[in-house]
């Protein structure tokens, strides 16, 4: 038996605790784990919330016309954007997501689809989001 895995835009987000995926799976090659999704439809809707969050973060990033970001700055747009989704849609002020397909299909309902998202509400929190607190 076979399992199908799929790309998660947010595995490193998984892998590091910050966020959870009941569709989410860990797996191994030699010493490097990774992180997949086990549902095709949720694996095609996180993928496109994380491109428009990325088309529409340029302002926020200072990164106009730039066509690669570095890690810290795609943690930036994927943390902050869905930290600022499940503030918007559930009132939540947490720093944890704790179910992010659950948070994308409550996007995707309440906005009929991830282009009517009011970017300019999430960009704050995107500007605002560093991964790591350092003292």
């Amino acid at each position: 038996m076979s399992i199908n895995h799929y790309t998660c835009p947010f595995s490193h987000l998984i892998l590091s605790g910050r966020c959870e995926c009941q569709h989410s799976a860990k797996d191994c090659i030699a010493e490097k784990e990774f992180g997949a999704c086990l549902n095709e439809n949720s694996s095609i809707d996180c993928q496109s919330l994380y491109h428009h969050l990325r088309d529409n973060s340029d302002f926020a990033l200072k990164a106009h016309h730039q066509s690669s970001l570095s890690v810290g700055q795609q943690s930036k747009i994927k943390m902050g954007g869905l930290l600022a989704l499940q503030e918007i849609l559930t009132d939540l002020n947490t720093e944890n997501i704790n179910n992010i397909v659950t948070l994308v299909a409550l996007t995707k309902q309440t906005y009929h689809g991830f282009e009517k998202i009011p970017f300019s509400q999430l960009m704050p929190k995107i500007s605002k989001f560093k991964f790591r607190n350092r003292p």
